[in-house]
């Protein structure tokens, strides 16, 4: 299989990441190791594309699908940006503000927009985003948008996914982690972003590996015969996965990787 793999792709969080956020200290090393090797290495996270391309010190020769599909960088450059009206926000707003501790972010080409931050939410904005503006109105933001997220600590999956079935026909709405959902436009998702990636590149689902974990990834898993779930995973990822490897916290990836590429 090794000889034949020309694109890897894996999600961020939960998945490469650890618990606390953290990378296997080979990785970047790794990544160098499959370039050498004539193998491309993508990110496909919820994360902004500045956070991604900062957790990975900047290196260009990574692919960048940030966003959940939205925005794609690469080798430096811009190489798909899908940009989303908001026309619905202040139904959105209304919707959001009637949550108790939720938080509304519009994600943009050149930062991160939300009113206000605090204690409890800065942790989470930070984390994700390395690039944040605060603004009064969201209806004031002039740049490009590419995605909606929400932030609700206690769980987007039980306590907001199920308030927004009016988004559900016009959009994609998705939980992408434990505290984060995300709305996009319908034709934007991880798995398209990939596809394109592929199509451009001439790389089929035969050359490619794709790593995950949650319900984020879930188109994705259908662009690689190889596909790999960790023991942490969401039940509906570990159902479709053709493996299933030990958790983040174990850094199986960067473990998996060595293994298949014998690095």
């Amino acid at each position: 299989m090794k000889n034949s793999i020309k694109l890897v792709v894996t999600d961020m969080d939960g998945t490469l990441l650890n618990s606390d956020k953290k990378m296997h200290p080979e990785t970047l090393e790794i990544i160098d190791k499959l370039n050498e090797k004539g193998v491309l290495f993508a990110v496909a996270s919820g994360r902004q594309y500045f956070n991604l391309r900062n957790k990975f010190n900047k290196n260009d020769d990574i692919i960048y699908i940030a966003e959940n599909g939205a925005h794609i960088n690469k080798d430096g450059k811009l190489f798909r940006f899908k940009g989303m009206d908001f026309v619905m926000i202040d139904r959105l707003s209304e919707i959001v503000d009637g949550i108790d501790g939720a938080y509304l972010v519009l994600c943009g080409k050149e930062s991160a927009y939300i009113k206000d931050m605090n204690e409890v939410s800065s942790p989470y904005f930070n984390e994700y985003y390395d690039k944040i503006t605060i603004v009064d109105n969201f209806q004031d933001v002039t740049d490009e948008i590419c995605k909606i997220s929400i932030l609700d600590p206690n769980g987007t999956e039980s306590y907001v996914y199920p308030l927004l079935n009016e988004f559900y026909e016009d959009y994609i709405v998705l939980v992408s982690t434990h505290e984060w959902l995300d709305i996009l436009s319908r034709d934007v998702n991880k798995g398209v972003a990939v596809g394109i990636l592929q199509q451009r590149l001439g790389i089929s689902k035969k050359e490619t590996i794709v790593f995950g974990d949650y319900l984020n990834d879930y188109e994705m898993f259908n662009c690689a015969e190889e596909t790999y779930a960790l023991e942490n995973s969401h039940e509906d990822i570990k159902k479709i996965a053709k493996h299933i490897i030990p958790t983040n916290d174990e850094f199986s990836v960067i473990h998996e990787l060595k293994k298949i590429f014998d690095l």
